[in-house]
């Protein structure tokens, strides 16, 4: 039983939380079924113990004393306290929006003819509708469903000649699915780009030319205005005045945006910079820098204050390639606490390496490496690729060499990369051998004849369509001064 659903659910909520299931459970409004709670009772007793006891035996035990060990009635208590739970998470979740409360309120009035309660809660609604900070979705929504009751109210019972609310009615429910379908645009739009795949995103374009030929009514919802533009630098990613856009909304209407769209301008933000990194452009490595820097500050990097691991490595990694040496290791000492707790250490560990292996500290990358655990195979390829180049760097071509080969075993004999990852990480490896082995007999060769051959080489993996580290390779036989983007940002 220590490994139910049940016990795992009630075990991950915190302190806080299963305080208030026990008096939820304990309401008979919403329990009265007495081994229910007990049950309770002894789990959170029971989890509390360095030994838990939660064996089918004695749970069944303690809840019906002096009877045969049976498993069904056990189950069904069990069924009854996880139907319990999702029940109070329901009404937590309920809770957390008090508008939606009010709201079900003047619905159950509307709906019973209780039209004084209507009426009063309603004004107290209306008042609270205009103190939200956001227009958001949240926003719209509490203002459709109530001008729609106050319309239809109106025009039976009041003055049928007035529809002001109804067409107020009209506008939220616009302004809602808008927004909506702009916010799940962008997100879908991007994925396109990310993972190559495909959706129908079914009106939209009719969605974009309603906005642009209502451009004055929709210049004054900041939110509709946000997603739209980032919308628009998905689709328009070589046209960067919706980017400035992006910087113009982040500089003058942050504050007029709710913490959820806060977070989406940054993240469409940092994303189109990579983009823009990636496909060579390397003046965005300082913007992408600032905006990055500008998030720490903000604290919009950090979700109840964790920062995640690829975050972290992307402002480590933009802070080497910009030199920022000495803001760079301060950054990966503060933040590392701020890592999530089963990622701290390959992540600071990893990054620590990078650090040291752009200061040219060799010894102490490899030292920092070996700290790293191949928890997934980001790590693994991320390490090894780094460790290789240490190597190289540190003209230690025995050991180079051995790990090109083991390397390429691993690569091989891995299943969960594809074919054409494969391939690439092959072709990689094949042409570093290949470099450094020529390197290695460059003494033996006339110096015309070393060139001929590096700039063979350099062709031959200019030529190629799938190398991983392409850059890198053209860099290191001297016939390309390009920077070696796969070491700016690649997530």
């Amino acid at each position: 039983m220590e490994q139910s659903k049940l016990v795992q659910y009630i075990s991950n909520l915190d302190r806080k939380d299963q305080d208030k299931f026990v008096q939820f459970v304990e309401s008979p409004y919403f329990n009265q079924h007495r081994p229910t709670l007990l049950l309770l009772r002894l789990i959170l007793k029971e989890i509390g113990r360095n030994k838990p006891r939660l064996s089918k035996q004695f749970i069944f035990s303690k809840l019906f004393p002096k009877k045969p060990f049976h498993e069904q009635p056990l189950y069904d208590v069990m069924s009854n306290l996880k139907k319990l739970l999702h029940r109070y998470l329901a009404q937590q979740q309920f809770e957390s929006r008090p508008l939606l409360e009010e709201l079900h309120t003047i619905q159950w009035a509307y709906k019973h003819n209780q039209f004084d309660l209507f009426t009063n809660r309603g004004k107290q609604l209306d008042k609270q509708l205009k103190k939200i900070p956001f227009h958001n979705e949240n926003f719209f929504y509490l203002n459709y469903q109530y001008r729609q009751m106050l319309g239809y109210y109106g025009g039976e019972y009041v003055d049928r000649s007035k529809s002001h609310q109804l067409q107020k009615m009209m506008d939220h429910l616009d302004n809602f699915y808008i927004l909506e379908k702009l916010r799940n645009s962008c997100h879908l739009t991007a994925h396109n780009i990310l993972m190559n795949t495909q959706y129908n995103f079914s009106i939209l374009d009719q969605v974009l030319h309603y906005i642009e030929t209502q451009s004055k009514r929709f210049s004054e919802e900041p939110a509709i205005k946000l997603y739209y533009t980032i919308l628009m630098t998905l689709r328009n990613d070589d046209t960067p005045s919706y980017y400035q856009e992006l910087k113009k909304i982040l500089a003058e209407q942050y504050d007029t945006l709710s913490p959820i769209e806060q977070q989406d301008l940054y993240s469409f933000s940092y994303n189109y910079c990579i983009r823009k990194i990636n496909q060579g452009e390397t003046e965005y490595q300082l913007e992408l820098f600032n905006l990055y820097k500008q998030g720490l500050r903000s604290g919009i990097l950090l979700n109840n204050g964790i920062i995640g691991e690829w975050n972290y490595k992307n402002i480590t990694t933009l802070g080497c390639s910009l030199k920022e040496f000495e803001w760079t290791e301060s950054f990966i000492n503060t933040y590392k606490d701020h890592l999530p707790a089963h990622q701290r250490d390959n992540a600071y560990s990893y990054n620590l390496a990078n650090l040291y292996y752009n200061k040219q500290m060799y010894d102490e990358a490899i030292s920092a490496l070996l700290h790293v655990q191949f928890t997934d195979i980001k790590y693994h390829l991320n390490t090894t690729y780094l460790l290789l180049r240490t190597y190289y760097a540190k003209n230690d071509i025995e050991a180079l060499l051995s790990l090109v080969e083991t390397f390429r075993v691993y690569i091989l004999r891995n299943k969960k990369m594809t074919t054409e990852q494969k391939k690439g990480y092959t072709n990689f490896l094949r042409f570093t051998k290949r470099l450094v082995l020529l390197k290695q007999s460059a003494s033996t060769y006339p110096k015309k004849e070393y060139q001929q051959k590096m700039e063979k080489l350099a062709e031959k993996i200019r030529d190629t369509k799938n190398v991983i580290n392409q850059k890198w390779l053209l860099r290191e036989t001297g016939y390309s001064k390009e920077v070696d983007s796969e070491q700016t940002v690649i997530v």
